[in-house]
């Protein structure tokens, strides 16, 4: 337990290349986390923790993935918009990422590379972050107590619960209008905290987020009533709306003083009217999507926690279920035309081609925990996991026109010319614990291990109606194949801290991280290997399945006070990858597959301080650099002719995508009586981004599809308010200098002119995600 004493400020101030200032001697907000499954002071954890209160989040407009990444040290996004980000979380920590951008509007087959969790679900789509107690960030893998997809680290946010001393809540609402829009954002929000009786109490939360669009196309494609293809363009404006409502209730019921349960229901709605992707050939903010890439989105997840005190422990029952389905419109015209095949579809009537893609996921989890409380030498945990996920995906190409062209009956349905129906199910079954040992007051040694058996099976059917038996089974041209694989594997981790001073901690850590592996299902042309019927489309054996990834983390901090007012966090890594899981198109059929690359190491540094520099005046800094890259070969396979073969994939020394080496984050909160009877509010946030790379250079047979070169990107957010004892006012301004950065690409697979069949004499140039441009707006809020 740290006691903060007054220490020398100014080396710590200079090794940060800070000019030595006079600091306040008021004592920075002691912060508590459930990180290690106990509750305890965020500076007891012996690891690189980071922590963020809820009324911190709340003022800083901190309310999805996209915000929080710019103000969590170390923590990188892929930002590819509301829709792509609220199905694959694309967050990074630590530089374990091999797919640079988020390509595909159906969920991963594996588990993120962080693992985030609603309490105490895992949970991997985007909830708003509305009514939060905190959120906790865990560097490094957390797989001992977080299981899979803890690779890079774990993303933890906690809802306020209930709580039984009075009646309170309140409203908030925003409006703002963002530049290259026409319409203006609204954001209305309340919370009510209801005491039942002294051992019974209610919460809820609702929200209303409305975000005007700033994207326009020029080529919006007109269809009859028949979704023929008429010759005319609907130029649009601002097609990128985002529409979400979410409501979340608890009730939180202590029957006796050893008994606590917390019963939960979250839902959220996303209605998103288009991508907010750019074409670098055309001006400004403008799009060459033919078609509107709508996606909607309903998610809820139920769940129940129940404590008892035993008296020697405390003994947790967590059960969640989660239900994930959604509906999305993808514009696949380019991908067509910049496929090979699309040869032998020359002159069909303007080349639309409208992806359609559906997903329901059903999970559901269940957690015990046993966690020692009596004072002693020896603290122990020890759990048992279940988890058990069914996925059903469907995709449905449809080519306007083409039943005409070629003069056919379509077997399926008018102008389908591409269906694929993909059924998984995966269960994870698991025991983990740690036993930590305090050698004296001073030095404790922790051993955690986890033990797990997976199981995952995938099906696939694939149909190609307007090629037929040419291309698979009877009239559809079906294909299908299954597989399923089993996994079984302990993990373990090792840490040990030392306290130097009654103000600084020294911690050493070895820990493993993993996500697990799976099936692909697509038809491959080996029969002894999977069920597979026919199909031109077959691909290599090597996609069927794919192996899990296991990252071994090795680190080494200190952290501590320089005085009550300066709280900060240094630590090193050392991070040994295997089997790195990547997303590729495979060669034949394109389709979107889990791959297994060789090796990769990330290694890097991160720095954090927080500063009370006055009564009323608080400085937060956040510092780090990686150095992530491959370092080993590896190769992509394909089929040609029914010979089996094998390109380049990526090369030892590559970068992996989506990493920059550099990183800052850092505000400048105020809060400061005023002689009206308010508080003066404000804050100035600054965050930086390195420059990074989206995928595998040449001689990589993925860099013609994947591989750009994204710059840097600096953003710049800030408010200023007064809070009165009942109500509060702002004005905000996020990307305050409207700065027109690139948030990720995809590529050149998108908008390439001199492809045979296209039909724009212009290069669109490539397909890239902007950063929302500048927004200004008000905010109002009252407490009651």
């Amino acid at each position: 337990m740290f006691k903060r004493n007054k220490l020398t400020t100014a080396v710590y101030l200079t090794t940060l290349s800070i000019p030595t200032i006079s600091i306040a001697e008021t004592a920075l907000e002691e912060i508590t986390v459930t990180a290690t499954r106990r509750a305890t002071s965020v500076q007891d954890v012996p690891y690189n923790i980071s922590a963020y209160g809820g009324s911190e989040l709340s003022a800083a407009g901190i309310n999805d993935f996209s915000k929080i990444a710019r103000n969590i040290p170390g923590l990188t996004l892929s930002d590819a918009g509301r829709s792509k980000n609220g199905i694959n979380n694309g967050i990074v920590i630590r530089g374990l990422n091999i797919t640079g951008s988020q390509q595909e509007e159906f969920p991963s087959l594996t588990d993120p590379v962080v693992s985030v969790y609603l309490g105490e679900t895992p949970l991997f789509a985007n909830f708003e972050l509305r009514d939060l107690d905190r959120v906790e960030v865990l560097r490094g893998p957390q797989a001992t107590l977080y299981g899979s997809g803890s690779l890079g680290g774990t993303l933890k946010y906690l809802p306020a619960e209930p709580d039984f001393d009075e009646l309170y809540g309140n409203i908030k609402s925003k409006l703002s209008v963002t530049d290259e829009s026409d319409d203006f954002n609204t954001d209305f929000e309340a919370t009510i905290n209801i005491p039942l009786s002294d051992k019974l109490a209610f919460r809820a939360t609702v929200a209303d987020l409305s975000n005007a669009g700033y994207i326009d196309s020029d080529f919006i494609e007109v269809l009859d009533d028949n979704a023929q293809p008429t010759g005319e363009l609907n130029p649009q404006e601002d097609i990128n709306d985002e529409d979400v409502q979410m409501f979340r209730g608890s009730l939180k019921y202590v029957p006796t003083e050893s008994t606590d349960i917390l019963l939960t229901y979250n839902f959220q709605k996303d209605d998103i009217a288009g991508s907010s992707a750019t074409a670098t050939g055309l001006d400004g903010y403008e799009s060459g999507t033919k078609v509107l890439e709508e996606f909607e989105r309903d998610i809820s997840l139920g769940s129940l926690s129940i404590k008892q005190d035993l008296g020697f422990a405390e003994l947790t029952s967590a059960t969640s279920i989660t239900d994930n389905k959604s509906e999305g419109v993808q514009d696949q015209s380019y991908n067509y035309g910049y496929s090979s095949f699309w040869s032998f579809y020359a002159g069909v009537p303007r080349e639309v081609v409208t992806g359609l893609k559906n997903y329901d996921s059903k999970s559901t989890t269940q957690e015990f925990r046993l966690a020692s409380t009596s004072e002693s030498d020896l603290t122990w945990l020890v759990g048992l996991y279940y988890n058990d996920v069914e996925f059903e995906a469907e995709a449905f190409d449809i080519i306007a026109g083409i039943d005409e062209f070629f003069g056919i009956t379509n077997p399926q349905s008018l102008d389908l010319a591409y269906s694929n129906l993909l059924d998984t199910e995966f269960e994870d079954q698991a025991i983990f614990g740690e036993l930590t040992y305090y050698i004296n007051d001073l030095w404790q040694v922790t051993f955690g291990a986890r033990y797990f058996e997976q199981e995952f099976s995938a099906s696939q059917q694939i149909t190609l109606p307007t090629c037929g038996v040419f291309c698979g089974e009877g009239p559809t041209g079906l294909s299908q194949a299954s597989g399923t694989q089993d996994f079984s594997d302990t993990l373990f981790k090792f840490n040990t801290s030392y306290d130097v001073s009654d103000s600084t901690k020294l911690y050493v850590t070895v820990a493993e991280g993993f996500r697990h592996g799976g099936a692909n299902g697509v038809p491959v042309d080996d029969l002894s290997t999977a069920q597979v019927e026919g199909g031109v489309f077959s691909e290599h054996p090597d996609y069927l399945f794919f192996d899990p990834d296991k990252s071994v983390n090795y680190e080494f901090g200190v952290k501590g006070y320089l005085s009550d007012a300066i709280r900060y966090s240094t630590a090193l890594f050392y991070i040994d990858w295997e089997d790195p899981i990547l997303l590729v198109q495979t060669p034949n059929g394109g389709f979107p597959v889990n791959y297994n690359a060789e090796t990769a190491v990330s290694t890097g540094i991160e720095l954090e301080t927080n500063i009370q520099l006055s009564n009323s005046l608080e400085l937060n800094l956040g510092y780090t650099y990686t150095k992530a890259e491959l370092t080993d070969d590896f190769a992509i396979p394909t089929v040609a002719g029914g010979v089996q073969s094998f390109d380049a994939g990526g090369q030892d020394g590559d970068r992996l995508p989506g990493i920059p080496k550099q990183s800052v984050t850092a505000s400048i909160n105020l809060n400061k009586p005023t002689a009206f009877g308010a508080n003066l509010v404000a804050r100035l946030g600054i965050s930086y981004k390195g420059d990074f790379t989206t995928g595998f250079s040449a001689p990589s047979v993925l860099a013609e599809r994947s591989f750009d070169e994204v710059s840097s990107s600096t953003i710049v957010d800030s408010y200023i308010g007064l809070n009165f004892d009942k109500w509060q006012v702002s004005l905000y301004a996020d990307n305050l200098t409207n700065s027109d950065d690139i948030t990720t690409s995809d590529g050149d697979a998108q908008y390439l002119a001199e492809k045979p069949g296209l039909q724009y004499s212009i290069n669109l140039g490539d397909q890239e995600y902007r950063l929302r441009p500048r927004t200004i707006g008000v905010s109002f809020s009252y407490n009651f």
